[in-house]
């Protein structure tokens, strides 16, 4: 039921969770939203058991908020989080970038940014805007891993799903939003290729603002 071919098996807590957090994620359940467990039991075909753990780590993770005997409800983004993620964004990203020029690991670096660009174009052109979502936050994570900090790779995954949130927005939002963010990544490996760093900066500014503008 919960498994694959070739997949690791997954516990009902596991799958529970998964699908309520690319549920909150794609903008499915939206700030305010109530969940009920006996619902989400019902309908995944699950006990209330694993609803309730999975329901414990999204409100560990901040995605919702249990009240008592009123159940769960999702977390809206709060005013100062849009901001508060792209300038993280810009500074982890940033040395990333700046780090791999000074290193001389760039090759490695801007191949990685094509893998993950192609798959974002197949995804936009088969309408995937989910895949699209997810393949954006690998692109962006991929820069910061360019400094080969660990610390700073478990930073940026602390803020990755509401990046990865906000694009899925900002996708749904504006059409003209996937075509956008494929060109300006495209330009963006192209200032890396030429080790043009304070390029990337201005253009990394750039391109977030007007994405989630």
């Amino acid at each position: 039921m919960y498994t694959s071919h070739g997949e690791t098996p997954r516990s009902a807590s596991d799958t529970v969770y998964l699908t309520l957090k690319r549920r909150i994620l794609d903008g499915a359940l939206a700030g305010g939203d109530m969940l009920g467990e006996q619902a989400v039991a019902d309908e995944l075909g699950v006990s209330r058991t694993p609803v309730r753990e999975a329901i414990g780590r999204l409100q560990a993770e901040g995605w919702l908020k249990v009240h008592p005997r009123r159940g769960a409800v999702i977390a809206a983004p709060g005013p100062d989080e849009r901001a508060d993620v792209l300038d993280a964004r810009a500074l982890l990203e940033t040395y990333g970038v700046r780090t791999a020029i000074a290193r001389g690991t760039t090759v490695e670096l801007t191949t990685r940014l094509r893998e993950v660009l192609d798959g974002q174009v197949e995804a936009h052109d088969r309408g995937d805007l989910e895949q699209v979502a997810a393949l954006d936050a690998a692109f962006h994570a991929a820069l910061v891993a360019a400094a080969g900090n660990a610390v700073l790779d478990a930073a940026f995954a602390t803020i990755r799903d509401r990046q990865e949130r906000m694009t899925t927005r900002a996708l749904w939002r504006r059409v003209d939003v996937g075509a956008r963010v494929l060109a300006e990544h495209d330009e963006i490996v192209q200032l890396i290729v030429a080790g043009d760093a304070d390029g990337f900066a201005s253009t990394l500014d750039r391109h977030m603002h007007q994405v989630h503008g």
